[in-house]
């Protein structure tokens, strides 16, 4: 049976399209079968950030009514299946989001896990979300204010009779001024299920418009997010040595889309 899982967060700049693409790639290292979904439908990136900005079919249009979710995916050459959104600024004004749950839930048996990047904050918009999936995942980084509006969102969550599995602590660096990862869970009530570093490989990945795991493969950020996965699966993570990249690998990714 498919698992609706958003991952969201009380404010911008967190890493929440980050850590739903390194997610979604982790969980695939494992064998699952996965689609990310971008629903941050007010500013979605995901497309951005894996190297094409626009792409003719989006969740958007499927959200007009134009044409089924399952229409709308594409595959990254490293394996991940997304569903982006139109970053067009007309496409978010021609939305019903009272239609979300049922185009959301047309991927349905498409994959064993659906990872859904939502739009930040406690929005209608977010909060459409919650109502649609079956499981929370609130992602915060480790200081005062983002942990303190962190509990919104979990509140939101529960107040929708949801289930939040836990917090990813994003952008850590063992600074004095974070929050430790026993103050955060004290805080939110709420266990941390990762802490992910600050690693100049995030920005390298970016740059090559991959997930960490396909561009970093052996990187301590991808080691984090394979535990993570693990975790999520609840299976034992061993370590492995993965394969080797092209020497050219952002061509190749563009390649991967059809664009030379």
């Amino acid at each position: 049976m498919t698992k609706f899982l958003a991952i969201l967060c009380a404010k911008g700049g967190v890493g929440k399209t980050t850590t739903t693409i390194n997610l979604a790639s982790a969980l695939i290292s494992f064998g699952r079968e996965v689609i990310a979904v971008d629903a941050d439908l007010t500013a979605p990136n995901m497309s951005l950030y894996l190297g094409v900005p626009s792409l003719p079919r989006s969740i958007h249009e499927a959200l007009e009514g134009n044409i089924r979710l399952s229409e709308c995916l594409y595959f990254h050459p490293s394996g991940l299946r997304i569903v982006p959104g139109n970053m067009a600024y007309e496409s978010s004004k021609r939305i019903n989001h009272r239609n979300f749950q049922m185009v959301l839930h047309d991927l349905n048996q498409k994959a064993e896990i659906i990872l859904i990047d939502g739009a930040p904050g406690i929005s209608i918009e977010a909060q459409t979300l919650i109502n649609a999936v079956d499981y929370i995942i609130a992602i915060t980084t480790p200081d005062v204010a983002a942990v303190s509006d962190t509990r919104k969102t979990i509140k939101m969550a529960h107040e929708q009779n949801k289930k939040v599995l836990g917090v990813i602590v994003n952008k850590v660096r063992g600074e004095d001024h974070e929050l430790s990862v026993e103050n955060i869970e004290a805080f939110l009530e709420t266990p941390v299920l990762s802490s992910i570093p600050e690693d100049s490989s995030i920005r390298t990945a970016y740059q090559l418009k991959g997930p960490i795991l396909y561009t970093h493969p052996d990187s301590y950020v991808s080691e984090a997010y394979k535990k993570l996965a693990a975790r999520l699966l609840g299976v034992e993570y061993h370590n492995s040595v993965e394969k080797k990249l092209p020497p050219s690998l952002r061509k190749e990714i563009l390649k991967g889309w059809g664009i030379k």
